[in-house]
């Protein structure tokens, strides 16, 4: 019969957690969430992702209007606090030598009301190619409780009858229309607790 020594009662976690040393440093770790499409007999829906997976549509089309599309990230299950500079980097194409808006912003949602967090940012340029916008918006220590959403709020658009393009594939295929790329994301600081 073979005996099995005891082994030593312990309270050290059998998880082992690893962080970047700057993320420590700062007290923030940053997370990636990509712009995605979905359909289903409902109609189109919008969402973020954290997953590099294929959209239903490589790009939102903008006809002769602007565009303003919500993007939400499934419920928290645990409560997180946004704390530092979200990074909004958007893939936009349309037609040469028109001017386009585009506006980020960044929301929590419950279900029913949205609290806008940090400040909304705007650009107006005119295009000659297909081209990425990079925002930055500060956010100062905003909870999410259990339950809420984080929302990304895109509107984009011309004045003039020209179709507009916005990236929302994070599998990044490649388009006709978008040729410099179909993914457009956010990086997200999370306060760390640790």
């Amino acid at each position: 019969m073979v005996e099995l020594s005891p082994q030593p009662f312990t309270t050290t976690s059998p998880q082992l957690v690893n962080y970047d040393s700057v993320d420590v440093a700062n007290g923030t770790g940053y997370e990636n969430f990509y712009l995605i499409e979905s359909e289903d007999s409902g109609g189109k829906d919008y969402h973020l992702t954290p997953n590099n997976d294929y959209s239903n549509s490589p790009f939102l089309t903008v006809l002769s209007s602007t565009e303003d599309q919500d993007y939400d990230l499934t419920p928290f299950t645990i409560p997180r606090t946004i704390n530092g500079t979200v990074l909004v980097s958007l893939a936009i194409d349309g037609s040469a030598g028109s001017t386009y808006v585009t506006t980020a912003e960044i929301y929590k949602w419950d279900g029913s009301s949205e609290t806008k967090l940090g400040s909304t940012v705007t650009l107006s340029q005119t295009l000659s190619a297909p081209t990425m916008i990079y925002f930055r918006i500060p956010i100062t220590n905003e909870l999410i409780p259990v339950g809420e959403q984080l929302r990304l709020r895109v509107s984009y658009g011309t004045a003039g009858s020209t179709a507009g393009y916005l990236g929302i594939d994070p599998a990044g295929r490649t388009d006709g229309n978008l040729s410099i790329t179909t993914t457009s994301k956010i990086s997200v600081p999370f306060k760390l607790d640790i």
